[in-house]
């Protein structure tokens, strides 16, 4: 396996000695080539250093990790987001189908990271994700993120308000968007219902997750009528919650 050319920026001495201690105790061939405190040094160095791999920090002094990504030519590197608990920047990050790591930084989820890492083969959709990550930024609310997901046809971006349903269909979802045609993602309704749990959205049956603002009407036959004229059943088991996220 070769080695990976990686660059740590963060302002916290501890968490880069950290990252790097456990970089090399990992055996992972990750080379990390440079490691820098202050943003604006760190943009000087990358582009001569060409890493294809950059641990940032979202929170620094000067200017932050988002703010520095806009100096940078960000398609050729992947990046993973440092941060301490900002839910946030952390929904943002994941509707933008990029990764990031919680302060203290624990060995499980780095292994896990850089093994999604590994897995991608288009570092090319890298800067497409940045910028959606900074619509998401300046966005007011969640409802009015993007979502970044594979599809059939290339990734897209779905915006979370024009999201009707999600329609289970074995290992891939049917993600059906309002005044559109609908779209086959390539992730299972178990993996989109924990991205958009912060979202509006309430799991009516086993193979239908809906947008509560896109429902109509509950029928007495425990039908949803939706903005688009579908109709999802909700299961005897969901029923009562769904009454209760209506009716609130």
């Amino acid at each position: 396996m070769r080695k990976i050319r990686a660059v740590i920026v963060d302002d916290d001495v501890f968490t880069r000695e950290d990252l790097k201690d456990k970089l090399g105790e990992l055996d992972i061939n990750i080379d990390v080539v440079a490691d820098f405190e202050h943003p604006l040094e760190a943009i000087e160095s990358i582009n001569r250093l060409e890493p294809e791999l950059l641990f940032l920090d979202i929170q620094m002094p000067i200017m932050n990790g988002f703010e520095m990504l806009d100096h940078l030519d960000t398609s050729k590197f992947e990046v993973i987001f440092i941060t301490s608990y900002n839910q946030y920047a952390i929904q943002a990050i994941l509707y933008s189908a990029l990764d990031y790591l919680l302060k203290p930084l624990k060995e499980a989820e780095l292994v896990n990271a850089l093994q999604r890492f590994r897995e991608k083969s288009e570092r090319t959709l890298t800067s497409s994700r940045i910028s959606n990550l900074q619509y998401n930024l300046r966005a007011k609310a969640h409802e009015e993120f993007q979502l970044v997901i594979p599809t059939r046809t290339g990734e897209r971006q779905f915006a979370i308000n024009q999201i009707v349903r999600l329609e289970a269909d074995s290992n891939y979802t049917w993600i059906h968007v309002l005044r559109t045609a609908k779209f086959l993602a390539s992730k299972t309704l178990k993996e989109l219902e924990e991205q958009l749990s912060d979202s509006n959205f309430i799991r009516a049956h086993k193979s239908h997750l809906v947008n509560l603002k896109h429902i109509i009407q509950l029928t007495q036959e425990g039908e949803l009528i939706l903005r688009d004229n579908s109709k999802v059943e909700v299961s005897r088991r969901k029923l009562s919650e769904v009454k209760a996220l209506l009716h609130n």
